[in-house]
């Protein structure tokens, strides 16, 4: 009868799977993401004093829109929109 070498990689395959797979759960822990964000792009998020003030103003009109007291200037509005398509 013949014997062949039988190694330890041959007696138990499942803890050799499962060795490789705890190698895997250790790298992938060691490793995470970054963001970092430009300055460019925190300047972008603040706001700026004309969209603070252009918001004010939205605001305003809507409520007197809402309170039916909003009055609209026709001869300013016909000379704005001439304004517009003369250029």
């Amino acid at each position: 009868m013949k014997i062949t070498n039988v190694g330890l990689n041959q007696v138990n395959p499942y803890k050799r799977n499962q060795q490789q797979a705890e190698k895997v759960q250790q790298t992938t822990k060691t490793t995470a993401d970054q963001l970092e964000i430009s300055s460019a792009a925190k300047s972008m998020q603040t706001k700026s004093s004309i969209e603070v003030e252009q918001a004010e103003r939205v605001a305003a009109i809507k409520a007197d829109i809402e309170a039916g007291t909003y009055k609209v200037d026709a001869k300013q509005l016909a000379s704005n929109i001439l304004n517009y398509y003369r250029i």
